[in-house]
């Protein structure tokens, strides 16, 4: 199996087309969504519906807060993110809102946790940016078992931390085309980045 993991769709179609294709380009056959598949993006009722339906041949799907903010979206939309939570709420379907709602936070998925954002506290929508928030997401998940990898996105920026000899995770930036080796004697955590945004 060769997973595909993709995160903050932000109800893009054509980015969404793009990268599936691409995904099955490169040998994909199960793919996660891990997040924020509407919010800010103008067909957001089109990319749910390509998403279910990938879940229904097995793909894994997370919820993300800008899914969670069109489900109840604020009652007073000052920022442009909670007014458009107000406008993509109305775009959906109830069947796609109690999609949405059904979602999970987390899962795992053999060593590996999905996560919107960080695997401690996911309700809290943490931004891990940084070696310490990398940490604390990593403690999170062993707390949970045998977890050695967090693959997240919520940060729209692709990084990859992993725990060497110093107090906390370092970083590096992937290159594009260029393979990772992330074997299970280490612990590690990446995001993803971001399909629509």
């Amino acid at each position: 199996m060769r997973l595909a993991l993709l995160s903050d769709l932000h109800a893009n179609l054509q980015a969404f087309d793009a990268c599936v294709a691409d995904a099955r380009q490169q040998g994909a056959t199960t793919f996660a969504f891990l997040g924020d598949l509407v919010g800010y993006g103008a067909q957001p009722g089109a990319v749910l519906d390509r998403v279910m339906g990938l879940a229904q041949q097995g793909a894994l799907v997370l919820r993300g807060n800008h899914d969670e903010m069109a489900i109840r979206p604020p009652p007073e939309g000052k920022r442009a993110d909670e007014a458009g939570a107000a406008w993509t709420h109305d775009q959906l379907s109830p069947a796609q809102r109690d999609y949405l709602d059904s979602l999970p936070l987390t899962i795992r998925h053999e060593f590996v946790l999905l996560v919107h954002a960080s695997a401690h506290e996911p309700q809290r929508w943490t931004y891990v940016d940084n070696g310490r928030d990398a940490a604390v997401s990593l403690q999170a998940a062993s707390e949970q078992g045998d977890l050695t990898h967090v693959f997240g996105g919520h940060v729209h920026e692709q990084t990859l931390f992993y725990q060497g000899r110093g107090r906390y995770p370092m970083a590096f930036t992937p290159t594009a085309g260029v393979p990772i080796p992330v074997p299970r004697h280490r612990h590690w955590l990446a995001t993803v980045g971001s399909v629509g945004q």
